[in-house]
C-alpha cells in the first residue's frame, strides 16, 4: 500500500488536471478516491497499470467527478 502511495504522489506532480464536482461537500473528494482506490486496488498488490488507472478514473466518474485541465 506504501508503494502504491508513493506512485500516486509522484503522479500527482505531473498531471496537468484534477477533479473537480460541482456541489461537493468538505471532504468529499477523499472519501470518493479512498473508496474508489478500495475498489479498484485492493487485489493489485501495490502495481499501479494503465488498466487500474482507468478503473479508478471510471469510478470517480461514476461518483459524479470530472477531470479538469489545470
Amino acid at each position: 500500500m506504501k508503494l502504491l502511495m508513493i506512485a500516486f504522489i509522484g503522479l500527482a506532480g505531473c498531471s496537468s488536471w484534477h477533479w473537480e464536482k460541482r456541489g461537493a461537500l468538505d471532504g468529499e473528494y477523499s472519501r470518493d478516491e479512498i473508496f474508489c482506490k478500495q475498489q479498484v486496488y485492493t487485489t493489485a498488490d501495490g502495481v499501479v497499470t494503465n488498466a487500474s488507472v482507468r478503473r479508478m478514473h471510471a469510478c470517480m466518474q461514476a461518483k459524479g467527478w470530472q477531470k479538469v485541465d489545470n
